[in-house]
């Protein structure tokens, strides 16, 4: 097991995550409506989700944290946070994006000046997806330009020393830790005066985010405020077969901007849970808890959970072969991406007035 929230991490068995940092299984029965991300356990745990439910189930104000690097396209994963979003705005939440340009510049060397235009990109796409951006559901800022994040940050500072952010985050350069002081601040800036004061706040992430959540919830109370409360979702594999699919191999995820030569080229050459002959794949069945393949369908092109299922036993035992899945899941995917795009041409003009607007 191995966390690094600015780097590559490994997850063998999320229980182990769970039981090491003490985070909870996601209470499904709880979740007001039946939304398949909590159904299916690919948003799997939490940490006093209940605070949130509670504001809901009250009326009273609460807020759902997130953001994006822009330091590439959006990609399947970058999609199920975006999924979340709209769950919890339909709950009530007010919705804070932050465009995370000064974390980009120190974990990227990507130059403030150069990430407007994959900002605008990465702002369509979740305008597309259907996340509401209207000034009362929702508030977007960048790093670099949000002057309270930054003296926040600096606040914060006083909290911490350098022996605890190495025993949270290992040996990093003091960048590293200065953009995760900014990172605090991001997640408790809807706490601020300027935005109503105190409020539970949600905070969608994957489980490698976890560091930033608990030096969040070590810093809040410190300073009267509410520890976030946080979601974690299951990393969807890379189709390289590794355990997260990640912007730094662009040739193993499935980018919200791909064509359809790039869905057909990438699934065609990716890995799968199959055996090595079609003869031992039809003797022995298929491996689908390991097949990334399978994983498109669970977490993105099949909401019916029967056919689901069926898809399932019918590659274990050996009856569907990966050949035919892959064709399905190209077919699929074409439909979804070019639908999204066709959206997404639609509403640059309104991602660039949003993103000059910060």
């Amino acid at each position: 097991m191995k966390l690094d929230p600015f780097g590559e991490s490994v997850i063998e068995d999320y229980r182990d995550v769970m039981r090491a940092f003490a985070i909870k299984e996601i209470p499904v029965e709880l979740m007001p409506g039946d939304n398949f991300l909590f159904r299916r356990k690919i948003v799997f745990a939490h940490r006093d989700i209940e605070r949130i439910i509670d504001a809901h189930r009250k009326g009273k104000e609460f807020a759902i944290m997130t953001g994006i690097k822009p330091s590439n396209n959006f990609h399947l994963g970058s999609k199920l946070v975006a999924e979340q979003i709209k769950y919890f705005q339909r709950l009530g939440a007010k919705l804070f994006y932050c465009i995370a340009d000064l974390e980009a510049l120190i974990t990227n060397k990507i130059a403030l000046e150069e990430q407007r235009d994959t900002a605008i990109d990465n702002i369509a796409d979740l305008l597309a997806l259907g996340v509401d951006a209207s000034e009362k559901r929702a508030y977007f800022y960048r790093q670099s330009k949000q002057t309270r994040v930054n003296n926040m940050a600096f606040v914060f500072s006083n909290n911490v020393t350098n022996n605890m952010m190495r025993a949270i985050y290992g040996e990093k350069d003091i960048g590293y830790y200065m953009a995760a002081l900014i990172q605090v601040a991001d997640i408790l800036l809807p706490q601020m005066p300027e935005f109503g004061g105190p409020k539970p706040t949600v905070v969608p992430v994957g489980i490698d985010q976890d560091p930033h959540i608990r030096l969040t919830r070590d810093i809040a109370p410190k300073h009267g405020l509410i520890s976030p409360s946080s979601t974690y979702n299951k990393f969807i594999r890379s189709l390289s077969g590794d355990s997260k699919m990640s912007k730094r191999d662009e040739s193993s995820m499935i980018t919200l901007s791909d064509t359809e030569e790039d869905i057909e080229r990438k699934v065609m050459n990716g890995f799968t849970g199959g055996r090595a002959t079609v003869k031992e794949q039809k003797e022995k069945g298929g491996q689908p808890e390991n097949c990334p393949i399978y994983e498109l369908f669970l977490f993105h092109l099949e909401k019916d959970d029967k056919k689901l299922k069926e898809r399932y036993e019918a590659c274990k035992a050996g009856k569907l072969l990966c050949g035919d899945c892959k064709k399905e899941a190209i077919g699929r995917l074409k439909k979804m991406l070019m639908e999204h795009q066709r959206k997404k041409r639609k509403l640059m003009d309104k991602a660039r007035s949003i993103v000059d607007s910060m």
